[in-house]
């Protein structure tokens, strides 16, 4: 399995050949030297690519750049359960405000509330 860089498909990439099939039949038919110029480019220039997108950035998924991607894009638990009565945002630290209403209330009065699910 494999996954795209370009738009996060991940399943099974698909071959793209350039060129057309009957464009590779005429020149066989009407030049023999071009026609197998044309086939030997074709044949050497097929690649895996995305069958969503097209894009031959396609990596295997368990490899490291990949995971990386995924694990970004991925997302994740809330790490905290409390959120700033000041300003509504997660708190991250052990107080009871967030960082910058703690900055701005220097110790005011405030308080925690539980993340409501």
């Amino acid at each position: 399995m494999k996954y795209c860089l370009d738009c996060g498909f991940a399943g099974e990439p698909k071959w793209h050949t350039p060129g057309t099939l009957g464009m590779e039949i005429c020149l066989w038919l009407l030049f023999v030297a071009p026609g197998v110029i044309y086939t030997l480019w074709r044949h050497f220039a097929s690649r895996q690519a995305c069958p969503k997108c097209g894009s031959k950035h396609i990596v295997p998924t368990d490899s490291a750049l990949a995971q990386a991607v995924i694990r970004r894009l991925s997302p994740t638990e809330a790490r905290s359960q409390w959120f700033c009565m000041a300003c509504g945002k997660p708190i991250f630290s052990e107080g009871s405000l967030c960082d910058r209403c703690a900055a701005q209330s220097s110790g005011a009065s405030g308080g925690t509330v539980p993340l409501q699910n």
